[in-house]
């Protein structure tokens, strides 16, 4: 599908409100919440965001998702498993309580990463199953549930969720199951459903893969015309931060070897500029004008790795043509770390999950961390320059550029790191890394590999029965066997039946002390090559 792209910046502020506001349609700035403005971060055009002080309550722990549900309060949920309502308990327009509406682990369910909701009754989307809850008591907390669908492959690996979890104008439940290419101990998997997008009917009965290929999608939305929008993280076969558009029963790339009877890749509607690793999308009202965006779409970014202070919202204008094809636009609306989700309250205003600081899975490292945040438009603001981005730094010489790219060779970077965007070698492929990370965040990776390792580039250990042991990454793996690509980018495939252990690796595949006793102007060089990728 062609589109017309046309790529501007656009960050958007964290911001998470729930319960308690009074249903007025915004039209100013309340003077009570610009005293808790928080300028710690950048907000470009006309807004003002504001930590929301929830100090009552449920503990906020690694947010990992935030909605809007039933009569207008906003839901939000922890990774641990407590899902909350966030109210607004003294009337000043600022939430500062999370009162428990249910907590998933009771019920012996993990990741409540999906949130949707149909009238009064909830869909939680876990790693295990989706379950519905219903509050029959109207006193705010759930007291009936049961299970909606539970056909999901489960191995209790810390990457598997049940995301992006929405309901379709007809009333069906459509999710997305991540990807198991990585997964050495992957459950199975007969039905193909992990790496695939579902539609699921409200009773559970009927289901269906409506796509598949799929890597990590966390967001997705419907926009007005009925059409499924979702994002997909680059890597894995996917060489950017995809904004991809639902075609029926289409493959999107990632995991051919899973899906062998796929011919045609479905390649990305737009890609994703303003940062990396999207999460929650969400597409504004078209009666809510928030400074010039009913029907736009917002894009949070949870950012690289463990760089908390990285992570974005955006902004995308999305236009249909009369002929059915979209064209977009991207600008940035604020630069906020860690984002894991976003709503528009039924006040007009944005709000922001900022999922805290955790370990590279997501997990909780500290007993509270994380937050809600909301974005209000301002009309004071409207009429004063919006505040300017800084942009990339300049590209080296091309002389230093080019000695770069022979060292990058010489240091045989090039047996585990293509630069082509799409070949996925023993490490990951190092297109576009210099817009993901900065100079100095790509000389931490390079000098102190195990410090971060990418999901599906840990290294595993295979034992096999007759003794041999085999180290590599895995890059395929179903119910019969595992393949495994070796050092020197060699792929073997292993019958699960050979083997007697499988261990992950907690240090990188990638060697030590690559740049030990080399003179300070190679290492520049090399760092201006691959910067420039």
């Amino acid at each position: 599908m062609k589109t017309k792209i046309t790529p501007l910046w656009l960050v958007l502020g964290v911001c998470l409100t729930a319960f308690g506001l009074s249903a007025y349609r915004w039209a100013g700035f309340k003077p009570d919440s610009r005293t808790n403005a928080d300028t710690t971060v950048a907000v470009y055009g006309p807004y003002r965001l504001t930590k929301l002080p929830i100090t009552k309550g449920v503990r906020i722990l690694n947010p990992v998702q935030l909605a809007l549900g039933p009569r207008g309060q906003l839901f939000a949920a922890n990774k641990s498993g407590e899902v909350y309502r966030l109210r607004d308990s003294d009337g000043d327009g600022l939430e500062d309580e999370a009162v428990l509406y249910c907590n998933v682990t009771a019920l012996g369910l993990q990741s409540p990463a999906g949130f949707a909701h149909k009238g009064d009754t909830v869909f939680i989307g876990t790693s295990q199953e989706i379950r519905a809850f219903l509050d029959t008591n109207n006193d705010g907390k759930a007291d009936k549930n049961w299970t909606v669908f539970k056909d999901i492959p489960y191995s209790r690996h810390p990457y598997e969720w049940t995301a992006g979890l929405t309901v379709s104008p007809d009333g069906w439940l459509y999710c997305a199951l991540t990807t198991d290419s990585w997964n050495a101990g992957a459950s199975p998997d007969p039905n193909q459903y992990r790496g695939a997008i579902l539609r699921i009917s409200p009773d559970g009965k009927q289901v269906s893969k409506v796509a598949t290929g799929i890597r990590s999608v966390y967001g997705m939305a419907f926009n007005e015309h009925g059409d499924l929008f979702f994002t997909d993280n680059a890597g894995g076969g996917n060489p950017t931060e995809e904004l991809n558009l639902l075609v029926k029963e289409g493959f999107y790339g990632h995991n051919k070897a899973k899906y062998k009877t796929a011919e045609t890749v479905q390649g990305p509607a737009y890609s994703l500029e303003t940062e990396v690793a999207p999460s929650g999308i969400i597409f504004n009202r078209p009666d809510n004008p928030f400074g010039g965006t009913a029907g736009d779409l917002f894009v949070a970014f949870y950012g690289p790795g463990e760089r908390w202070t990285r992570g974005a919202v955006s902004r995308v204008s999305i236009i249909r043509a009369a002929d059915g094809r979209y064209s977009f636009r991207e600008q940035i609306v604020a630069d906020v770390p860690k984002l894991s989700a976003l709503a528009f309250g039924r006040n007009g205003a944005l709000y922001l999950a900022n999922h805290g600081v955790a370990d590279y899975w997501y997990n909780s490292t500290q007993p509270k961390s994380g937050s809600f945040y909301k974005l209000e438009y301002d009309p004071a603001l409207a009429g004063q320059p919006a505040k300017v981005r800084n942009g990339n730094r300049p590209l080296a010489s091309v002389s230093s550029r080019e000695a770069g790219r022979q060292l990058f060779a010489e240091y045989a970077c090039l047996a585990c790191h293509q630069v082509d965007g799409t070949t996925e070698l023993l490490g990951p492929n190092l297109k576009g890394i210099g817009k993901q990370l900065s100079r100095e965040d790509i000389l931490g990776e390079i000098l102190h590999p195990s410090r971060v390792i990418k999901p599906g580039m840990a290294g595993s250990r295979i034992t096999k029965k007759d003794g041999q042991v085999l180290l590599g990454r895995v890059v395929y793996a179903d119910a019969k066997q595992i393949s495994l690509m070796l050092v020197g980018n060699q792929v073997v495939k292993i019958s699960r039946s050979e083997i007697a252990q499988t261990t992950d690796e907690t240090k990188s595949l990638m060697y030590e002390n690559l740049l030990k006793n080399r003179p300070q102007h190679e290492i520049d060089q090399l760092l201006d090559y691959v910067v420039s990728l």
